[in-house]
């Protein structure tokens, strides 16, 4: 388990500390733009088209201005990108991409089952999650500090960064689900990158239209909103649990999937 694991890691350790240092340096930036942007931006989200508000699911209205901010910056795709291009990436490639190298049956003739090469590949992902979010956070506070921004309330910001976790999980399920029955690395990759993509998208479409805010329900972007929880100042527990049901859902299903797959 543990060469699996460290391989794993080693295998993504440029393209890790570069999204480790893109967390940060958004982060960074987001808090060097608050003196010239935040009020403003806080103020012309009020009279922006419903569509716009919708990509960003701003509320218009912060106890925080600070916290507002940061709210709209954590749920900007820009970041999303940072954070799930890492997920995909390192879940699509778990065993898709092992199985065209090849390099499967080498990991697989050492004493280690499936469930455990799956595990292996699984913690490195999750620690790699949790990396690019702990730079988001440290960034954050490096640019409290440079540009003496205030009023910033680390515990909503953990939660918020808790809330991403399980977000990044739920799409690692999913993504987990594709490699399993997937033999070539770059369709998996394709394929989990465009469901990702649908689902936001129907998100974006389910708060720009009433009418069929219904099938925003069945994306993981719609368990993962900032700005209620800056403006609630709790998690939902309800949206933590669906989404964590997602990412068991999805990666019980590929483990079950590994275990009898005649790997050609």
């Amino acid at each position: 388990m543990k060469l699996v694991f460290w391989a794993t890691l080693k295998g993504n350790k440029i393209s890790l500390s570069a999204l480790c240092i893109a967390a940060l340096l958004f982060s960074l930036i987001m808090l060097a733009t608050f003196d010239a942007f935040g009020t403003m931006l806080l103020e012309m989200i009020e009279t922006m088209p419903q569509g716009f508000r919708a990509l960003i699911k701003a509320s218009g209205e912060y106890s925080s201005e600070e916290m507002g901010y940061l709210a709209i910056a954590y749920r900007e795709p820009v970041y999303l990108i940072i954070i799930l291009s890492f997920v995909i990436a390192s879940s699509s490639n778990a065993i898709a991409k092992e199985i065209e190298k090849g390099t499967i049956f080498l990991l697989l003739s050492r004493p280690v089952s499936r469930e455990q090469y799956l595990f292996s590949k699984l913690a490195a992902t999750i620690l790699g999650i949790i990396l690019l979010l702990c730079f988001a956070i440290f960034g954050t506070w490096l640019g409290s500090m440079a540009f003496g921004v205030g009023h910033i309330d680390y515990g909503i910001l953990t939660q918020i960064q808790l809330n991403g976790l399980f977000l990044a999980l739920s799409v690692a399920g999913i993504s987990y689900l594709i490699s399993s029955i997937s033999t070539e690395g770059g369709k998996a990759l394709a394929l989990s990158s465009g469901v990702t993509v649908l689902m936001f998208f129907i998100e974006f479409l389910a708060d720009s239209l009433p009418a069929i805010d219904w099938i925003g329900f069945v994306s993981v972007f719609h368990y993962y909103d900032p700005s209620r929880l800056v403006n609630t100042e709790s998690s939902s527990f309800t949206n933590l649990l669906i989404l964590i049901l997602i990412a068991l859902t999805g990666l019980f299903t590929s483990t079950v999937l590994f275990k009898k797959r005649d790997i050609p």
